[in-house]
């Protein structure tokens, strides 16, 4: 059944919002397609960079964007399938394409693309010194990457990350091992009935953080699985969603508006 409840953050006025086509110098020097939201007026705000999940650069990421700049945050998406002769999932066959794509992408060129969202608001009049990261699903798991790759991040909202321990030819170390370098506090919000990641995938990287000494907070909605986020899905629980949208400004607001 799909809900008559409107999805967290979904309810601006459009006035409210500058948002934007652009692109970034990504990995090699590579032109990177991005859409940008920011507040139209005040500033400067603090940065958000939003990293896509397997869907791609799809409307619903850049309504994820406009929903930040309401609140204050000036964000950006960078489109990561942009050298793979698309940008986004649009029908249910491009999702094989999408599958090979992410698992041939190497980190060094995700690393690449991310620093370019990240330059992108550093340079720009309208962001301030604090920026975070925020991603979904495997933009989750891209997110951890660059969180641990040595990125100067002040936060990192990672909603239910797949893939944490499951290495690929390209990229043999999985980024629940790389999370040992994790730069910046961390926030994970999970379903319980999600199978990737597992309950135990979550135990392990609770368990590399732990170790490591890091900052985080792990957080995990009964009645939910994976992409509950996802309000344009049959995954979307509305009380989960609503509930991790709260603990994810509050995280936001601490260390990037204190």
């Amino acid at each position: 059944m799909v809900s008559r409840v409107l999805p967290p953050g979904a309810v601006y006025h459009p006035a409210d919002i500058t948002a934007y086509d652009t692109t970034v110098s990504g990995y090699n020097g590579d032109a990177v397609p991005a859409y940008v939201a920011r507040p139209s007026e005040g500033g400067p705000h603090p940065g958000l960079l939003l990293v896509h999940g397997i869907h791609g650069y799809e409307e619903h990421m850049k309504d994820m964007a406009r929903r930040y700049a309401a609140l204050g945050y000036a964000a950006i998406v960078p489109a990561l399938y942009s050298r793979d002769g698309f940008l986004a999932v649009v029908e249910e066959e491009d999702m094989a394409s999408a599958r090979d794509a992410l698992n041939a992408r190497p980190n060094a060129q995700t690393i690449g693309d991310l620093n370019g969202g990240l330059d992108f608001l550093r340079a720009s009049p309208h962001v301030n010194d604090r920026i975070g990261v925020v991603g979904f699903c495997s933009g989750g798991r891209l997110g951890l990457v660059f969180a641990s790759s040595g990125a100067k991040l002040d936060v990192f909202v990672n909603f239910y990350s797949n893939g944490l321990f499951q290495p690929t030819e390209v990229n043999p170390t999985p980024p629940g091992a790389l999370a040992e370098a994790l730069g910046c506090p961390m926030l994970a919000l999970f379903g319980d009935d999600d199978a990737n990641p597992s309950p135990a995938d979550v135990a392990r990287l609770r368990q590399v953080l732990e170790q490591t000494g890091k900052t985080f907070e792990f957080v995990s909605y009964p009645r939910a699985g994976h992409a509950f986020m996802s309000d344009t899905r049959e995954s979307y629980r509305p009380e989960a969603a609503q509930m991790a949208w709260g603990r994810c400004l509050e995280w936001l607001s601490r260390y990037l508006k204190p």
